[in-house]
């Protein structure tokens, strides 16, 4: 005679709760294992029931084997059809295939494909999902079971298949004080579960052949079906097979922050980026180079053209630009003509420069030989130094800024040498 132990796990208490259950209502986990040792010879008709009874796992009786029932309540058997692939490609598919089918995907959750029905389609397959912790919970439990081997399935499975030689479809009822769980089976390896409040109608009994039947979950009538499903082997197990998604191990050294960058994949890119920014800078400074020669050029050129036109030369450490000015002035003056740098068109320039600005604005002005010097007041409008320069660039007057709101306008603006300035 080969001993069984035949374990009914409870209900998740996450799944009563989202029923309606309070913490009053539902007792211990922990301490609501049911069990039954069962005698048999080979899973035959001759089998007996030696003992019953509910509590913690700990210190049940000794066992040849023992299978697991979790209620169907506690698991999502999908049938659907999976790819005909294997390994870590159709375990990272798993998710993908069953996610049409959950409702609520916020928990961990375990993923777990049942061997393929046989002399069915190999595409054809039930993958079981399960809830994470509550799976490791139930795992820790049965790990000091003194038996030999352990096995799990939904209960359900039990149950007649819908369909086969004419038999009646079964569904088992488990009273769980204010709440019951329900359980039918809808194919080889699937089915289906929930919960009802307790104070809903009774469970229907029809007289009429092949009409459904409804059982209560005693372990009279449960040790023989187990029996018959131990005597198929059909290799589905939730508790021994490996979950598709594992807890990756952790290594012994702990860090406190690792980078989600791969930085191997940007290097690349850094590379380029810092050689674009190496060549736009070379480049800049090449430009802003030609530009100070080319200035220095034409100032050396203005320089020696204004030297070859003195009538009278000037040593060559002075600034010739000053006093070609001051000589073609004079011969302009000579001729009753007026000059820019004359007090009337600078002062016209003037007032374009400050004729987008309040009335008003200009306080003093004094013409000096080396331009107009003039205050703005320090009023609401006036502009500051760099915005009245920017404006002078853009009418071609050459403006210097001596302080706050103070200005010199030069004369001929573009042609202003060494020493022109003050």
């Amino acid at each position: 005679m080969s001993r069984l132990l035949l374990i009914h796990c409870p209900v998740n208490p996450r799944i009563l709760h989202q029923a309606g259950a309070s913490d009053i209502d539902l007792a211990s986990p922990i301490d609501n294992f049911r069990w039954c040792l069962v005698e048999h010879t080979a899973y035959g008709d001759n089998l007996r029931v030696q003992e019953t009874g509910i509590g913690p796992v700990t210190g049940l009786p000794f066992a040849d084997e023992a299978l697991v029932l979790m209620p169907t309540v506690d698991t999502r058997l999908i049938h659907t059809r999976v790819p005909l692939i294997g390994g870590k490609k159709l375990e990272s598919l798993l998710p993908t295939l069953a996610e049409s089918f959950l409702i609520d995907q916020r928990t961990p959750l375990r993923y777990q494909i049942f061997p393929p029905q046989a002399g069915a389609p190999a595409i054809e397959r039930t993958i079981a999902v399960t809830s994470e912790s509550w799976m490791n919970w139930l795992s820790e439990q049965l790990g000091s079971l003194a038996v030999r081997s352990v096995s799990m399935i939904p209960d359900c499975l039990l149950l007649n298949l819908p369909e086969a030689n004419g038999l009646p479809r079964q569904f088992l009822q488990d009273d769980l004080g204010s709440f019951r769980s329900i359980a039918t089976r809808e194919g080889y390896d699937w089915g289906a579960g929930w919960i009802e409040f307790h104070d809903s109608p009774a469970l229907p009994i029809d007289h009429k052949e092949n009409a459904p039947e409804y059982h209560r979950f005693e372990w009279q009538w449960i040790a023989p079906l187990a029996c018959n499903w131990l005597k198929q082997k059909t290799g589905i197990n939730l508790i021994l097979q490996a979950p598709v998604q594992p807890k990756k191990k952790r290594s012994k050294q702990k860090t406190r922050w690792q980078p989600k960058v791969s930085w191997a994949l940007w290097r690349q890119p850094l590379k380029l980026a810092a050689f674009s920014a190496i060549v736009y800078l070379a480049g800049s400074m090449i430009y802003l180079g030609i530009l100070g020669l080319s200035n220095w050029r034409w100032q050396k050129t203005a320089e020696n053209t204004a030297r070859q036109n003195l009538i009278n030369p000037v040593a060559s450490d002075s600034a010739v630009l000053p006093a070609y000015i001051k000589q073609a002035t004079g011969k302009i003056h000579a001729l009753g003509k007026e000059t820019p740098a004359d007090f009337i068109p600078m002062a016209s320039s003037l007032q374009v420069l400050l004729s987008n600005y309040p009335a008003g604005l200009l306080e003093n002005l004094s013409y000096l030989p080396e331009g107009l010097r003039f205050n703005l007041r320090n009023m609401k409008g006036v502009p500051t130094a760099d915005k009245l320069e920017q404006k002078a660039r853009s009418l071609g007057m050459a403006l210097v800024s001596l302080g706050r709101n103070e200005y010199l306008l030069l004369p001929y603006a573009g042609l202003v040498g060494e020493g022109a300035r003050p």
